[in-house]
């Protein structure tokens, strides 16, 4: 019988075994590295992209903050157009007061009594003047209070002049002096 040695080539295939496996643990080395860095790529794609579209987002609520903040103050400018509208209006209706309650004091004056003085204040209507008697006064007092303008009027003071009586009165300066409050009906 023929003795071979089966020694050597058993070495050379353990050699060639461990070369196949040192090649096909680089490679599924390289293969997961490669898996590794396409996620790691993956996921910085994704993050950059997240990170661009928060800043859209941001530039947007920038954007519309912007666009509240110029409501507000279109609002505001409105509302102080309106305001100013409405106190025309007043001032409007005030004016067409004021003429009926100048135009209602001349038909109740009476020729002996003289005015120095009317102040409004919103609906009070303080009137300084001069009488000649105190009936005149009166007088003017009943013709008030029957007009539709006025409530019934308030003689608050009549201040006599000192130095003559109401027989010797030669100019207005020397008339008593009155100061009436009335108030003036809403009409509206």
């Amino acid at each position: 019988m023929i003795k071979i040695n089966l020694l050597p080539w058993r070495e050379t295939q353990r050699k060639r075994k461990q070369q196949q496996f040192i090649i096909a643990l680089s490679l599924s080395l390289i293969f997961v590295l490669s898996v590794f860095a396409y996620l790691h790529s993956y996921i910085l794609n994704q993050q950059a992209y997240q990170i661009q579209r928060n800043r859209l987002l941001q530039q947007e609520v920038t954007l519309q903050d912007q666009n509240v903040l110029t409501r507000k103050m279109i609002e505001e400018k409105i509302n102080q157009f309106i305001n100013k509208i409405n106190y025309i209006n007043t001032l409007q209706t005030s004016r067409l007061d004021t003429r009926n309650v100048l135009q209602q004091l001349t038909f109740a004056l009476p020729s002996t009594l003289f005015l120095t003085k009317i102040t409004r204040i919103d609906h009070e209507i303080i009137i300084e003047g001069r009488a000649q008697s105190s009936g005149a006064l009166s007088v003017f007092m009943q013709k008030m209070g029957n007009e539709t303008s006025f409530q019934t009027p308030v003689l608050e003071t009549m201040k006599l002049p000192d130095s003559a009586g109401l027989e010797s009165i030669k100019n207005s300066e020397e008339m008593p002096l009155f100061v009436l409050h009335t108030q003036q009906r809403n009409l509206h």
